[in-house]
This record gives C-alpha cells, structure tokens and sequence, in this order.
C-alpha cells in the first residue's frame, strides 16, 4: 500500500499549490462556464479562439480552448495585455468578449450563455460539441441525421444506433448490452452521470434503457481507454444526462401502437431545473391481440429517467440523477418450453462540481447501484432436463468518487482522481426452478468486496498535430488483496490537413465475470466476482488507425486495427454439478485465455440533403480453456467473422425525410449435440433416458443475421407546439433471424422419443407508427 500512499500525497501537493505553482505574478487564469441561453445545458466542447490586441480572422489566433464534458473551460498564463475571446459552438450565434488582462478589476471568471441559431443542414453539419479528431476508436456521427432513421420505437434510440457502428456486433436479437470487438457485455463499462449500469439494455438492444430526450451527451471508445476509466476490460459508453431547460416547462408525449413515451422538464426555481423522461413497450399485449398462436416470445419494458439540477454560485453546481428500468420475456402459451426471465436497474447518482481558487475543476460524486437479473429455464418440477437452468445475481454497489482537472499550460490538461467501491452480491443459481430458493436463507452466497483506484493522466500537444494522452491507473481489490498498476497510452498526429493517424495501448482489470451455459441459448448470465479462488481478468490491447476527410469535410473515411489478449476468462465447466445449498459453484468453473482482432472500415457522408454511411468489420475472437473443448481453441457464441452496416437518410422537403437501415451479420455460434444415446440406470425400477451427445463447442452457427427498416418523419410546426408523425417498418422482409435453439423430444404411440431441434425468433415484420408532440 505505499505506492498508493505515495500517490495520495503527490496528488495533494499537486492540487495544493495549483493556485500558485502554474501561475507567474504577471499572469493571470480566466476561466468560467458556456451555457444554452435558453435551456441552461452546458455546451460540451465549445471553441474559445484568444486574439491578442485585436482581431484578425485572416490569421491564426494566439491560442485556443476548448469547453470540457461539463462546459468548463480554462485559458491560462494570459499576460497582462488585451485580449479578445471568441466563443463559437455550432448551430449558436458567435460570441465576443473584450478582456483586459492588465486591470486589477477585472473579472478572471467569466460565464458564457450562447444563443441557438437556425442553420442549413445542407450546409454545415449539426454536431453537439467539437470535434477531436485525435480521439482513438472513436467515431463522429451528425446528431441530426441520427434523428431521421428509422427505429422500433419511432424515437431515437441509442444502442440501435451505436449498433450500426463498425466493431459492434449485432448478430442476435436476444443480445443484451454491447459486443464491442469480440468482448462480451460485461466488459462494457457503461456509466449514466458517472454510474455504473450493468445492463443498459432492453431486449435485443431494441433500445438503451436511456430515453433520448434524457441524453445530453454520449462518448463510445471501443478499446484502448485512457486511465480515467477503468474495471473493464474492452469498451467504455459514458453517458451524461441533461438537466433540463431553464426558460419555461417543456415536455414531450408519443404515442405509438406498440409503445408510448413522455419527457417534461423546466425550472423549478431561478437557481434550479428538472428533466423527467420515461417509456412503456406493451409488445406482449400486442401479440396476445393481433399475433395469437404463434413461439414469438412475449415481452414488455418500462422505464424512467430524471435529474434535478442546482446552480449554488457561479463556481459550484449540485445535481441529482436517477434511473430506474424493468423488462420481462416470457414464452408464448404456444410454446413447447416454459421461461420466464426479467432484470431491473436502480440508479442513483449525486454529484457535486465545484471550481476552486487555483481554477481547478472538482467533481465529487456518491453512486447507489441495484442490479437484479432472474433467468428461469424449463419452469416446473424438480427434474433437470438439458434446457432447464436458474439464475438470479442480484448486485448491489456504493461508489464515492472524487475527481479533479486542471489546465495547467495552453495545451496540457492533467487530470487525476479516486474510486471507492463496496459491492454486495447476492447470488442464486440451480439447475432447475424451485419457488422455495428465493426465501431459503442458506441458498446461494452472500459476497461482499471492496475495490479502490487511483489514476491519473495528462493530455498534450507537444506541437501543431501532435497530442497524447499518457496516464496509468493503480487498482486495488480488497477480496484477494490484489494490486496493479496499469499503464495508459494515446498518440495522434495529423501528418497532412485532412488525415490523422492514431494509435493506443492499454492495460485493463476486471473483477466481475459474466458467467453463461454454452449448451443454452437462452439467457442464462450469472455474474459473479473475483474471489481468493477466482482471478481478475486482465486484457492487454492495441488500436492502430487512419482518418481522411475530404471535399471540405463532406466526406470520411477511416480505417482501423485492434488487437486485444485475455487472461483468466472464466467459463462453466462441462456437465457442471450446480447446487444452490452449498458453496461449491466455484468449483464448477474453470479459467482460460483469449483474444481478439480484427479490422474495421468506415465511409460517411456527413452533409447535404442525402446522408449516411457503410461500416464494415473483419474479426476473430477465440477462446481456449484447458478443461473445455478438449483443450483445443474455440470460438465463442459472439464471435463473428462479417459484419456490415447501412445507414441513410434522404430529405425529401424541409419537414419530410424517409430512411433506412440494413444489417448484416455472421450468424450466432452455438453447440450442437451431433447425436443421443440411451441410458439405462442400475436398479430393477429404473427407465430408460434418452440424453443428447454434445460434441465440441460452438462449431454450428445459426443462419446469417440480416434486416432492413425503412422509416418515413413528418415534421408539423405549431405556435406552441412541435408534432411529428412517424411510419417505421420494422424487419421490412420479415426476416426469421433466431437467437435461441432448444431440443423437444417427440413420442410416438409406441413410446419411441425422436429429438427435434427447434429455434426461436424473436421480431417479425412489425408496422409501427404514432406521433410525437413536444409543446
């Protein structure tokens, strides 16, 4: 523990004499915030170009800012002299502040509000914030052009949208959470105002359990993060909630045919604001009306967003954040095989930012986490059949977070910060369904842990084109007393004006698994975490890239490698002994290795009245345990070998636009028992079983996945109120793509059993269509 006693103290000293140490007499720091003039949100990533004496556009200003993730921004060692600010941000009127540096009254902390504008899609492209073009594995998408394409719900959704994005997998409808470059779901970290969300997802990723009228901001690197994230080993989806207007209470209502939604925001009072959004999907009622009688599972979602927001100084903000979503899938009355799986998240997040006198930025942040998943296969009796399976984690954490930036010189930004977690995890799991489970005191196990780190990193631009973000993260698990330092790396260089190269490394840790049965293709996750027997996981990874924009950024182009290697994956052993009365369940697991890679390629026209983009993935993802598969390497269930993406959109008049997305994908890996045997057990009354032969893992592969959606919005603009209607035509060509498999045994009338493999898909052609008002 002395490294990290080391730390603590240097970090201390650093923030400590920040208000003197990066600051001369004869300089001085102006800082402040950049708002929505009407709403109050921060504006994310707004430039503020510094002219020294006077204004000369047809020359380079002296420097240049940028607002951070909380529109903050820094302009340090200014000398004293005149000055002049120009806040630009897109789709807002430019802003112009004369600042005289050699006036003792002169204000340092200056506050922005910038007024929206109306701007010519066809002319500039409506982005949210700047764009980085050093970011590694990051891709800039129009936010406009996102809106118009077609979606299940008939609003923007935001993992049917990152789904489109190259090194995304979306080769099954049953997929819960992102499959970023061969890593599967939990080892995403997805964060909602610093939260941790261990399923972000409802059903098939249909949607994220985030509205889009709750979204402020979203940020997706697919590998090679820096240190400010960290207990994960593949990807990071950080997502800011938005705090709602300040003018006047706004709010929005849609009603669709196979779900509604509803946003209301405002202030509350002149220093304080609120946003509430929520969703209800009644899919299952629909069926049980208009689609009896057939396997399709039923399913339905409910969930809500909300913060309260409240400026305390011109220095000092506090908000409140909260999430709450449940999802049900159940088997249809028609169904050979009975399931019943459900999972909720709870969400709350409390933040505290704060500026102090050496202008560094300080965000103090408490976390509630409730996560609760049940999977119940083959519902009824105590018999244990191959498709039968239990499992009900319910995880609880409590997160303190402090984290502190400063800009320390024009171009250096240091950041640093600390986590304490404390994780409860409650576990259930058996081989079959037993109501007496949930209330038996010594079913399952209790475990409790605790996990701290520490990081720290410093972005640069050494000269024009050249950045880097180097940084390392110290992480302490407190159940098997584990301590690591992993290191951090980003560089970029923009070697002519309109092309970049990029490359990252990084060293990951994760101390919580994501346990599934190969042999069933439902929903079966057991998360469970690192124990004195059970290891961290650990990832090395790398990414290599190129990005070109040409035709006065009309076009991009990019393309990009990733290598990644995996240590102690945990899997279920073959034929495990599950029993929920002992502590044994450690004993039915067994460690492997694994990697990935691949190349991914990306084509957008960002401009202009038709829009759009090609993504297209090459990948491999293998796994090898010595207590699996006979030793030998294999694919996993995500692994995909294609995958391409279609995305367009076509404004057709300036309140018409019809669109569409196309998806094609390597169909889902999955074990197939080659043939059956019979048993006969010893003893005079013991009947013959008919059991399955399972060969080696995942060598079968369902059919390719592919869909089409087409989408068609009309936009109706009213006094005091905005309507769109909405047609969207879901799986177009009604596409049976399956994502779960299950073998039934047929008997004759002499008794004989024949076994029948049959599959399950979950959306058909569905018609959706509604309208959506915002008044």
């Amino acid at each position: 523990m002395n490294s990290i006693n080391l730390y603590i103290l240097s970090v201390l000293i650093f923030l400590g004499f920040s208000g003197t140490g990066f600051s001369q007499e004869k300089e001085i720091t102006i800082t402040g915030f950049i708002y929505d003039s009407v709403t109050g949100e921060n504006l994310i990533g707004t430039n503020i170009l510094v002219y020294k004496d006077s204004i000369d556009l047809n020359s380079n200003p002296t420097f240049g800012s940028a607002a951070n993730n909380y529109g903050y921004y820094v302009l340090p060692k200014l000398k004293k002299v005149k000055y002049f600010l120009i806040y630009r941000h897109i789709g807002y009127k430019t802003m112009i502040k004369e600042i005289d540096a050699d006036n003792p009254e002169t204000n340092t902390n200056i506050n922005v509000q910038l007024e929206p504008e109306d701007i010519r899609l066809g002319e500039i492209i409506v982005e949210g914030k700047k764009i980085d073009r050093s970011t590694v594995s990051t891709i800039d998408v129009n936010s406009e052009f996102l809106s118009k394409l077609p979606s299940f719900s008939g609003e923007v959704d935001l993992f049917r949208l990152i789904q489109l994005l190259p090194g995304i997998n979306k080769s099954s409808e049953l997929s819960n959470g992102l499959y970023v470059r061969g890593g599967s779901p939990d080892q995403t970290l997805t964060l909602v105002d610093g939260s941790i969300v261990y399923n972000p997802s409802h059903i098939g990723n249909i949607a994220s359990t985030f509205n889009s009228n709750a979204i402020r901001d979203v940020k997706l690197i697919k590998g090679a993060f820096p240190a400010e994230y960290g207990g994960r080993l593949s990807s990071v989806l950080d997502v800011k909630l938005r705090s709602g207007t300040k003018e006047k209470e706004t709010g929005t209502i849609g009603l669709g045919l196979i779900n509604s939604f509803f946003s209301l925001e405002g202030p509350l009072k002149s220093s304080s604001t609120f946003m509430v959004a929520g969703r209800w999907m009644y899919y299952d009622a629909w069926q049980k009306t208009f689609n009896k009688g057939n396997s399709v599972p039923q399913y339905k979602f409910f969930d809500i967003n909300g913060k309260v927001n409240y400026i305390l100084s011109e220095t000092s903000a506090f908000s409140i954040s909260g999430m709450f979503s449940s999802d049900k899938m159940y088997n249809p009355a028609a169904d050979d095989i009975l399931y019943d799986i459900e999972w909720k998240n709870i969400n709350l997040s409390v933040n505290w930012i704060q500026i102090n006198t050496g202008s560094v930025f300080l965000n103090s942040s408490l976390n509630y986490i409730n996560y609760n998943f049940s999977s119940k296969i083959g519902i009824g009796g105590n018999s244990v059949s191959s498709s039968s399976y239990y499992s009900n984690p319910d995880l609880k954490d409590i997160t303190i977070k402090q984290t502190a930036e400063i800009k320390w010189d024009i171009n250096q930004i240091f950041k640093t910060g600390f986590e304490i977690s404390f994780h409860n995890y409650d576990l259930l799991y058996n081989e079959y369904y037993d109501a007496g489970f949930d209330t038996d005191p010594y079913a399952g196990q209790n475990i409790n842990s605790l996990e701290n780190a520490l990081y720290f990193q410093n972005e640069s631009e050494f000269f024009s084109g050249f950045k880097t973000n180097i940084g390392g993260r110290i992480f302490y698990f407190g159940e098997n007393k584990y301590l690591n330092f992993e290191p951090r790396l980003s560089l970029s260089y923009q070697i002519l004006d309109n092309i970049y190269i990029k490359g990252a490394a990084a060293i990951a840790n994760q101390y919580l698994h994501l346990i599934s049965k190969n042999d069933i293709t439902l929903p079966t996750d057991l998360w469970y975490p690192s124990t004195k027997k059970i290891k961290l996981s650990k990832s090395v990874q790398y990414v290599f890239g190129v990005d070109s924009y040409f035709e006065d950024e009309i076009y991009q182009a990019s393309i990009e490698g990733y290598y990644r290697d995996m240590k102690n994956l945990y899997e279920y052993k073959n034929s495990p002994k599950i029993n929920p009365l002992d502590n044994s369940i450690e004993d039915q697991f067994t460690a492997g290795t694994g990697e990935a890679y691949g190349i991914e390629l990306f084509v957008q026209k960002r401009k202009g009245n038709f829009k759009g983009w090609i993504g297209y993935t090459l990948s491999w993802t293998k796994r090898k345990f010595a207590e699996l598969n006979a030793g030998k390497i294999f694919y996993p269930k995500y692994d995909r070998r294609n995958d391409l993406s279609l995305a367009a959109s076509y404004d057709v008049m300036e309140n018409l636009s019809l669109s569409l997305t196309f998806t094609y994908a390597t169909g889902l890996r999955y074990t197939l028992p080659p043939g059956q045997y019979i048993f006969n057990p010893i003893g005079v009354s013991g009947n013959d079983e008919v059991l399955l032969d399972y060969g080696e893992i995942n060598t079968s592969k369902f059919p390719p996945y592919h869909r089409l959606d087409l989408g068609a919005n009309y936009h109706i603009k009213m006094d005091k109120a905005d309507i769109n209607i909405f047609v969207n035509l879901y799986n177009l060509y009604n596409r049976k793509n399956a994502f779960a498999q299950y073998v039934v045994y047929n008997e004759d009338q002499s008794g004989n059993k024949t076994a029948q493999l049959k599959r399950i898909s979950l959306f058909p052609f569905i018609p959706a269509a509604g309208v959506s008002i915002t008044f």
